[in-house]
C-alpha cells in the first residue's frame, strides 16, 4: 500500500513503500519548465525574461546575469516556435538545391550545414529539381515557418523574383545575380588552372566536354576559358558540350 504525505515545509511528496521512501521534486521541477517558471525562479517578470532570450540591449547586466543563471542552472531551451509568435528569431534557414545527384552541390551543402550547425541554425534542404514551381513552392513553405534565409541553386530560366519576399535574407549560389548576395565559381579559373597543368605536362591535343553555352552556371564561362586557352596557346579546339546531365555527359 502507497501512503501519500505532503511536507508543506520542504514543497515535497514523499511516497513511502515498502520501507523506502522515495522524495518527489515539485511539479515546477519535474515538469518541463516554461518562461513563467523561469520568470519566478529568477523573480523577474516573463517580458524581463523574453527581453533576456532575445538579447535586448536595455536588460540590466545583473538582471541579465540573474535571469542566465536560472536558464543555465535548469538547462531551460525556450520553444522556437514560441519565440517566433512573440517576434523572436525561428534560427531556420532553407536551402534549396538545384540537384540532390550533384557532387558539386552536395560538396557545397556539406560545408553549408557544417557552419549553419555550428551557428545553432536548424537546416531545411529542399530540391528544386530545376523546377521554378518547386522554388516557389518551397519557398511559401519557409515563409510560412519564418525562416531567417533561404540558400538557393540558381540554375538557367530560374525566376529569382520569387526571392523578393526574402530580399536580404536570401543568398544565391552557383549564379552571379545583381540583386542578391551571391556567391558563384571560378569557372574560367578552374578551366585555366586545368589546362594550365596539362600543357605544362607536354599534352598539345586537349579536348573539352563541358556543360551547354545556354547554362548560366558553368556553361558559357568554361567554354570562353577553354577557347581563350587554346588561342594563346596555339591549340587546336577540340570540344564538344551536353545538357547539365551525368547521362548526357555519356551519351557524347
Amino acid at each position: 500500500m502507497i501512503v501519500e504525505q505532503k511536507m508543506i515545509d520542504l514543497k515535497f511528496l514523499a511516497f513511502k513503500m515498502e520501507g523506502v521512501l522515495i522524495l518527489k521534486l515539485p511539479d515546477v521541477m519535474a515538469k518541463k519548465l516554461t518562461i513563467i517558471d523561469i520568470a519566478n525562479l529568477a523573480g523577474v517578470g516573463k517580458s524581463t525574461v523574453s527581453r533576456v532570450l532575445n538579447n535586448d540591449p536595455n536588460v540590466k547586466a545583473a538582471t541579465r546575469e540573474k535571469v542566465q543563471a536560472v536558464i543555465a542552472e535548469h538547462g531551460f531551451e525556450p520553444s522556437k516556435s514560441a519565440q517566433a509568435m512573440r517576434g523572436g528569431k525561428t534560427k531556420l534557414v532553407g536551402v534549396i538545391i538545384a540537384n540532390l545527384s550533384s557532387n558539386s552541390e552536395n560538396s557545397a551543402v556539406g560545408g553549408i550545414l557544417e557552419t549553419l550547425y555550428g551557428q545553432g541554425f536548424d537546416v531545411a534542404v529542399m530540391e528544386s529539381r530545376f523546377d521554378d514551381c518547386k522554388v516557389a513552392e518551397h519557398l511559401a513553405v519557409l515563409k510560412k515557418r519564418d525562416a531567417e534565409g533561404v540558400i538557393l541553386f540558381g540554375f538557367s530560366g530560374c525566376n529569382y523574383d520569387n526571392l523578393k519576399s526574402f530580399r536580404q535574407k536570401a543568398v544565391v549560389m552557383a549564379v552571379t545575380h545583381p540583386d542578391y548576395h551571391s556567391v558563384s565559381y571560378d569557372n574560367q579559373g578552374a578551366i585555366s588552372q586545368l589546362l594550365n597543368h596539362l600543357y605544362g605536362a607536354g599534352h598539345r591535343h586537349i579536348a573539352y566536354l563541358g556543360v551547354d553555352a545556354s547554362d548560366e552556371t558553368t556553361g558559357e564561362e568554361r567554354q570562353i576559358a577553354y577557347l581563350a586557352f587554346c588561342q594563346a596557346h596555339a591549340l587546336s579546339p577540340r570540344f564538344t558540350t551536353a545538357p547539365i546531365e551525368l547521362e548526357a555527359a555519356y551519351e557524347r
